[in-house]
């Protein structure tokens, strides 16, 4: 019926605008009301969906901040950066040491080709391994042999072929402007990366002659052919730290001194300090003050008053949001019960300000804490966060204020839904029964027309009457 246009051609009336009009009356309350409400919900569903986001982000900010561990950051300097830097892992002992380096560590690097090598073949053996000087022995731990023919015998082509052997020894091609010449380098510093060369099969009929092939050959402890120049030797580093004398294969220590990483530079005294990183912890206890303030800004706007009639929150008649702020609020208050040197936050610099009820900190206070009692500050904001962080969760889990209230909200614009359905159904029923009725009253007044017509006719037939 919904589709079907009436003309009232027999009445003369309008009889689809006259439906439309009167179906469009019975539907305006119902629509109206169900229309507003939607947008009741939909608005409150938005300003629980802000506050549920501003939570999380509180939230995130907490997880950083609930493990004392967080505040073991620690800086470290080193009075002399040309002998040594020195980093420091979380939780590494704020002391100093005094570092003396009598020598760094050395890649053992050679060099060889030239004019002695002129595209002979056979067989290279390639060797790294630990020189003892004191026995004058090389003991190998690695090694290759690289057969070069007419397909590598170039100075290039036995560059390549090294470095394809991935054995710890990189070679790279110098052009003196004349030769091309092979320059041959452990990968890693120390007597641990010794490089032994020797040539086997060369095809101008030595290998120990220093040309063709074994021209590249060296021997650390002279007992074969040494023809290539030794650039610089393999050398462990030696110094010692607080007078503890060390030898190390590398320039990078890890784990000499617990927490540190020391880079050695060069020959040379310096003095290495590490301290708890101040700044560092100032910044995330202040990252907490602000995530707490844009949270608890957010609760205010969205639960403010402002009068009758005033731009109000939307949550201003939700009393469990309201009460997040101050539940959050209570316990920053509160006082410690970890029985630690600082009995509250507001010890260690934390105030709230009376007008806005923001947090402020007080710098000056924060530092002074955590320069007389750095870790005492750490475990302090880790026992307060840690209870703010559990309730906030709380309220964020599956039966907390913000999922119950969704929850509800969501279940009130369903039945808002299946009321809309069925108003439709209900205004289509009416928009049948409005039709058929105007319908019925159209033929009817057709009947009426054509009797009144025939009527008039008949009359005017009568003897005597008028024309």
């Amino acid at each position: 019926m919904a589709g079907l246009t009436l003309s009232g051609a027999g009445s003369g009336l309008d009889i689809q605008s006259l439906v439309n009009q009167l179906v469009a009356a019975e539907r305006a309350p119902a629509e109206t009301r169900i229309n507003k409400r939607e947008r009741e919900i939909n608005t409150l569903l938005s300003a629980f969906g802000r506050l549920k986001s501003a939570l999380s982000s509180f939230s995130d900010t907490l997880d950083g901040l609930k493990n004392a561990n967080t505040f073991r950051d620690r800086t470290a300097a080193s009075s002399d950066e040309q002998v040594a830097t020195v980093t420091a892992s979380s939780g590494a002992s704020a002391a100093s040491y005094t570092l003396d380096v009598t020598r760094v560590a050395q890649a053992h690097k050679l060099t060889a080709g030239g004019g002695s090598y002129g595209g002979q073949t056979g067989t290279l053996t390639l060797e790294i391994g630990q020189y003892d000087a004191g026995s004058n022995s090389f003991t190998a731990s690695q090694s290759v042999t690289l057969t070069i023919d007419s397909s590598n015998n170039t100075v290039q082509g036995i560059r390549d072929a090294i470095n394809d052997a991935n054995i710890g020894i990189s070679a790279t091609v110098i052009n003196d402007g004349t030769n091309d010449i092979l320059s041959i380098t452990a990968d890693d510093t120390g007597t641990a990366n010794t490089i032994r060369i020797s040539a086997s099969g060369d095809s101008d009929g030595s290998d120990v002659d220093g040309a063709g092939l074994s021209a590249f050959a060296f021997d650390p402890t002279g007992a074969g052919a040494s023809n290539a120049t030794e650039v610089s030797q393999a050398l462990d580093a030696e110094f010692t730290i607080d007078g503890i004398a060390i030898t190390s294969s590398s320039n990078t220590l890890t784990s000499t001194i617990s927490g540190l990483s020391v880079e050695l530079k060069s020959a040379g005294s310096s003095t290495l300090t590490v301290e708890e990183d101040i700044d560092a912890a100032k910044e995330k206890i202040q990252s907490f003050v602000d995530a707490y303030n844009e949270l608890s800004s957010t609760i205010r706007e969205l639960t403010k008053y402002e009068g009758e009639g005033g731009n109000n929150g939307v949550l201003l008649s939700d009393s469990a949001v309201f009460g997040m702020d101050m539940r959050i609020r209570s316990i920053i208050g509160s006082a410690s019960t970890s029985g630690g040197d600082f009995s509250s936050l507001m010890e260690i610099g934390f105030a709230s300000d009376p007008e806005t009820g923001q947090l402020k900190l007080d710098t000056t206070k924060l530092e002074n804490a955590l320069k007389s009692n750095f870790d005492g500050v750490g475990g302090l904001i880790a026992e307060y966060t840690t209870q703010i962080s559990d309730y906030v969760d709380t309220q964020l889990g599956t039966d907390g204020v913000l999922t119950t209230r969704t929850e509800g909200l969501d279940a009130t614009l369903k039945d808002l839904s299946e009321q809309r359905d069925a108003l439709e159904l209900r205004i289509e029923s009416v928009r049948a029964r409005y039709t058929a009725q105007f319908s019925r009253l159209d033929s009817l007044i057709a009947s009426l027309n054509s009797t009144g017509a025939f009527l008039t006719k008949q009359l005017a037939g009568l003897p005597g009457a008028k024309g």
